[in-house]
């Protein structure tokens, strides 16, 4: 049958039409997968970039820091800001592994300035090229990622206060014992301040039967210590002797405050080492007769001797083992007979009375026994930690041999009314730190770190754990 005009056959208008419909789909389905990749792409690129920036801003951090303690070492500061130029490059290559996610970063840039507080400044810059990927149909070839990192560096003086009593050296401990001592100060604590000018302030004083200041902190402005000095200092120390803790604090905190308040650091720390429990008292003491009168020196709170449970053993309190009299070298302290009492303070305006509620002295005026004596010593010291903490002072301490963890046991008066749990000489050290495990903590001061070494062959450990805690203060 033929077909009508005008009307199309059955079929052709149908086929016609469904490959009109394909072809439509076929052009939005790639519009879509163009806008899918781009999505997808946009997301993974992102979620990369991100990655690369998190890595980049941690790898700026540790060279930064890494900078900051760099600085700690050189002769002038041209040397230090070369150290921790070098310091930041190798932290930042070791924290920003090559070819992550596929990026090149930049060699990283540092500066290290120091300010007219004393602190230095410390800023690290990188940047990383990151290719794309499933971007790329978008137009995007790379993606471009920066960071910086800061630190401070604050600017410190400190002191080391040593013990060098007789108990150092034979028969109480082996001869290596002072020697190892020695050792561990110079290498595990001296040597990591920044030595020179325009560097870290550092002193020395040193005690036993007596205070010595071996060498002077710097006052000025040009600020630095001078390594080589102190070492030679520590290296001559002479071995012998009681122990004159309140004496040997107090010059550490004297030494300290000489420097001008407008000199001063922002960081100002003690580090205190001993091998046993305070047992001298410094000051001036009156007697019944004899010549001088009064008498002032180190009064020693013997566990033998004459008198009727006296402390009659004095020495000079200037110097480490001398004899009061003649400057007499031979350790065993001057005899003092007739020393009636005992004053109210002691060297510096110390008060000798009970510090924090403990070790009350007898008499008034207090009596010179033994007893008193030692427990003024143990008060009087604790007081000057005190007073420096209260000044914002971080105290340090390093205790040496298991006889800290003990008590002497011959006093007299019933080991003078001691206890294991709060007069072991590891006790007082912990309280003079003013440490997280002292039994007398007091959080309204700077907390300080005990550190206590079995052996000799710990101290090292000692010396250096302090020292980093110490510098990881100074950032």
């Amino acid at each position: 049958m033929a077909s009508r005009p005008g009307i199309l056959r059955p079929g052709c208008y149908r086929f016609r039409s469904s490959i009109h419909q394909r072809g439509q789909i076929l052009i939005l389905f790639g519009l879509s997968l163009i806008v899918l990749i781009g999505a997808v792409g946009l997301a993974v690129d992102s979620g990369r970039a991100y990655g690369v920036r998190a890595r980049l801003n941690a790898a700026v951090d540790a060279a930064s820091i890494a900078a900051a303690r760099a600085l700690a070492v050189g002769a002038d500061d041209a040397a230090r800001i070369s150290n921790a130029q070098a310091a930041a490059a190798r932290f930042f290559q070791l924290n920003y592994p090559a070819d992550f996610l596929g990026s090149t970063p930049s060699a990283p840039t540092t500066s290290a300035v120091r300010e007219a507080s004393g602190r230095w400044r410390v800023s690290v810059s990188a940047t990383a090229n990151m290719p794309t990927s499933f971007i790329r149909v978008l137009g995007r070839t790379d993606v471009g990622v920066a960071a910086a990192g800061e630190a401070i560096r604050r600017d410190l003086d400190v002191v080391l206060v040593m013990d060098t009593s007789g108990s150092l050296g034979p028969p109480y401990s082996p001869a290596s014992t002072f020697p190892t001592l020695k050792s561990a100060a110079i290498n595990g604590f001296i040597k990591k301040f920044s030595s020179g000018a325009g560097g870290d302030r550092v002193g020395l004083v040193s005690f036993s039967s007596g205070a010595v200041l071996d060498v002077p902190i710097n006052r000025d402005a040009t600020r630095g210590f001078d390594s080589g000095v102190i070492q030679a200092a520590i290296n001559a120390l002479p071995l012998g002797g009681a122990t004159a803790s309140a004496e040997g604090m107090r010059r550490g905190l004297d030494e300290l405050n000489t420097v001008p308040v407008a000199l001063r650091s922002s960081l100002r720390v003690i580090l205190f080492f001993s091998d046993g429990a305070p047992n001298l008292v410094s000051g001036t003491f009156p007697r019944s007769s004899g010549s001088p009168n009064p008498i002032t020196g180190n009064l020693y709170s013997d566990i033998s001797g004459s008198g009727s449970g006296a402390a009659d053993r004095m020495w000079r309190d200037n110097a480490r083992n001398d004899a009061y009299y003649a400057g007499d070298a031979d350790g065993s302290g001057s005899t003092i007979t007739n020393i009636s009492s005992l004053p109210s303070t002691g060297a510096g305006g110390i008060p000798l009375a009970s510090f924090d509620g403990k070790r009350t002295l007898t008499g008034s005026p207090y009596q010179n026994t033994r007893c008193n004596v030692n427990k003024a010593a143990r008060n009087m010291v604790e007081r000057v930690a005190n007073t420096a903490r209260g000044d914002d002072i971080r105290i340090y301490t390093i205790g040496l041999g298991d006889p800290l963890n003990t008590l002497e046991t011959s006093f007299s008066g019933g080991n003078c009314g001691y206890t294991l749990a709060n007069e072991k000489g590891s006790t007082i050290l912990k309280r003079l730190a003013n440490s997280a495990d002292s039994d007398s903590r007091n959080d309204a001061q700077p907390q300080g770190l005990y550190c206590h070494a079995a052996t000799a062959t710990d101290l090292d450990r000692c010396f250096s754990t302090i020292a980093s805690e110490i510098l990881r203060l100074t950032l």
